[in-house]
């Protein structure tokens, strides 16, 4: 039942309205029988809801898996809520946060979970800060060895959907480095933000086609940290036409720009540049650096907190 107050029209109206402005609209539930905030969820009604969902016409269905009372609960519900949504013959993307509730305890079967959901959440909410955004950075590069593999087209690793540039928490630098980090991670892109107060260079960001480009590349592959010391992070992903997209990320919060220098020989397993290869800078601002040999060393400068993000 929609908020009399909230959605006077109800539900499906608002959906008409969202849909004849070109958008998609989302909704929230839960695997449980309350949702995190305290609303019904929708344990053991999943067809009903999954039938009312698609007869609003909703687009995608945000699962979460608060007051589950236990795993196998829990796990049944999102396969059930998963082919409920089949049934109803609407196409909804369906956004699991099974892996988080997992964890506590047992290791999560990635390929299992990839059979029901179409991207599932590892980790804590995304907020408005770059202490956040810089701990699901840090936990992705921990973790990459059990969750790249899993990524690809139908099921992606969700980072937290929000990419909360345009807001008030990210430096200008902090904000190319989550639109350039969640491009590399393959990441589903979801903004959350105010667009009535977003300003020109958060909208040109959020806008970049190349960037747009590399985070929906058609081989569908996850990127990952190469290595890390304690100024510099380095990241590449596999793109399509044997191309990469690679990352420089200064870590350091203080101090003006610094250099990091590596060998090309590093990139795709030795493969990326040989025996040459073309570089084009995408971020923070778009030019072309030439030809460069299997055995040349790149230098890139980086801005504290910033990323340099580039395609090979």
């Amino acid at each position: 039942q929609a908020d009399p107050k909230r959605f006077p029209g109800g539900i499906r109206r608002l959906t008409d309205y969202v849909h004849s402005k070109g958008l998609k609209l989302g909704i929230y539930s839960d695997v449980g029988n309350k949702t995190c905030a305290g609303f019904p969820g929708s344990y053991n009604h999943y067809d009903l809801d999954a039938q009312t969902f698609a007869s609003w016409g909703v687009d995608l269905l945000k699962f979460d898996g608060c007051n589950s009372d236990s795993l196998e609960l829990l796990a049944e519900g999102y396969k059930r809520m998963s082919l409920a949504l089949n049934r109803t013959g609407r196409s909804i993307v369906y956004s699991c946060e099974w892996p988080f509730y997992l964890r506590p305890v047992q290791q999560p079967n990635y390929t299992e979970i990839k059979q029901y959901c179409n991207h599932w959440r590892n980790f804590y909410d995304v907020y408005d800060s770059w202490s956040s955004i810089k701990s699901i950075l840090d936990w992705t590069a921990l973790h990459q060895d059990t969750i790249v593999k899993i990524a690809g087209p139908g099921g992606w690793n969700d980072p937290d959907m929000a990419l909360v540039i345009g807001n008030f928490g990210l430096s200008w630098e902090q904000s190319v480095t989550q639109m350039a980090m969640w491009a590399i991670m393959a990441a589903p892109l979801f903004m959350s933000n105010d667009l009535r107060h977003i300003s020109p260079e958060a909208k040109r960001l959020l806008q970049n086609k190349e960037v747009i480009a590399i985070n929906q590349d058609p081989l569908g592959k996850q990127g990952y940290q190469l290595t890390k010391d304690k100024n510099f992070q380095l990241w590449e992903r596999p793109l399509a036409g044997r191309a990469y997209a690679v990352a420089v990320l200064n870590q350091q919060e203080i101090g003006g720009p610094q250099k990091f220098t590596f060998s090309l020989t590093f990139l795709g397993n030795g493969l990326a540049c040989n025996p040459a290869c073309s570089i084009r800078q995408v971020l923070p601002a778009s030019r072309d650096w030439g030809v460069y040999s299997w055995i040349s060393s790149l230098s890139v400068e980086v801005n504290p907190t910033g990323t340099v993000l580039l395609k090979v």
